[in-house]
């Protein structure tokens, strides 16, 4: 796991990040751009208060699972990055998946287009 996240309303979501050994690596040593090979995957739940400990917020209902994986080459119009969205084990449509690129552009584009960094 490379860091988990909360995301408000109206999502309301716990997310967390997951990285094959390349982006771990490139996370770790700050390495941008990210080498060819390097995927990311954020999983997505809505939250919960626990039923067990009141003050405890969980995982509820998966809501989506998302994909990043570098390949300059195949890539190059979307900053080297492909973008994937799936809902219930199904890929979302694609002008969903073109959404993905304008945000991270806009946002993290100086870091390789990734959000995600260790928990501190």
């Amino acid at each position: 796991m490379i860091a988990p996240a909360e995301e408000a309303a109206p999502l309301d979501e716990l997310r967390v990040v997951l990285g094959n050994p390349a982006a771990v690596k490139a996370i770790e040593n700050s390495t941008v751009p990210f080498p060819d090979g390097a995927i990311l995957v954020k999983l997505a739940y809505k939250r919960k208060q626990s039923p067990d400990f009141e003050t405890a917020t969980i995982p509820d209902q998966a809501t989506t699972v998302q994909v990043m994986v570098k390949d300059s080459r195949r890539y190059a119009s979307t900053g080297g990055w492909g973008y994937g969205r799936f809902i219930n084990g199904q890929p979302a449509d694609l002008a969903q998946h073109q959404t993905c690129f304008a945000c991270h552009e806009a946002r993290v584009k100086s870091r390789d287009y990734v959000f995600t960094h260790f928990a501190a």
